[in-house]
């Protein structure tokens, strides 16, 4: 519940830009049954306004709510992922991503160093029992223009808005507090041979 009100309390201008974004695209559907019946007559309309504004602010109230709810259970489910052993092993820090946005959900995500290079780690699709784990390392691909071109084709990397891995993962697979780090050496190792350049990220940033 504290979580929950601390998501409320910070979020808090979102939410409110959220209802009235809401209303206003929901008031003026609250007319059809009387436009529908009375056409577009002003006295009927003007009559109407007040259950208006009444059921669309009451919809729009609900659509937040569960809008709150959902992004609170979202990060329930990843906090529980990122406590198992694998990703404790790795001690990275945690961000959060999505703040002040009424388009994009609230998300974690975990960012650390290995060895020579920084890497983010996010959950895709935390509820399900089998889910993702999108690794992506911090690397400067404008200095090698082959090196997307060649992690893609050999190493079955995938270009969305950044270029990474996915791996399939459950909960159980998780136990094992080696499988991420190992798997994250053998990247590093990988990326030093083909010479990647990290980018510039002040480690005392990630503190904060």
């Amino acid at each position: 519940m504290k979580d929950l009100l601390n998501i409320i309390i910070a979020e808090r201008q979102t939410l409110l830009r959220g209802l009235t974004i809401s209303f206003l695209l929901i008031f003026p559907f609250t007319f059809l049954p009387t436009i529908i019946n009375n056409g577009w007559a002003l006295q009927p309309i003007i009559q109407r306004a007040p259950y208006s504004s009444l059921y669309a602010f009451g919809f729009s109230l609900i659509v937040v709510i569960a809008s709150v709810l959902h992004n609170y259970n979202n990060l329930v489910d990843r906090k529980r992922i990122f406590d198992k052993p694998a990703f404790k092993k790795l001690d990275f820090y945690g961000r959060l991503c999505g703040m002040g946005s009424i388009v994009n959900e609230l998300e974690t995500f975990l960012l650390g160093k290995v060895d020579k290079y920084y890497y983010r780690l996010n959950i895709i699709d935390p509820d399900l029992k089998k889910f993702k784990v999108e690794i992506i390392p911090l690397i400067d691909f404008t200095k090698n223009e082959n090196l997307k071109v060649i992690l893609k084709k050999e190493y079955n990397f995938r270009e969305d808005l950044l270029v990474g891995q996915l791996i399939n993962l459950t909960e159980q697979d998780l136990e094992n507090e080696n499988l991420l780090l190992d798997r994250l050496l053998i990247l590093d190792k990988i990326l030093t041979e083909l010479r990647a350049v990290s980018l510039d990220i002040n480690e005392y940033d990630l503190d904060e």
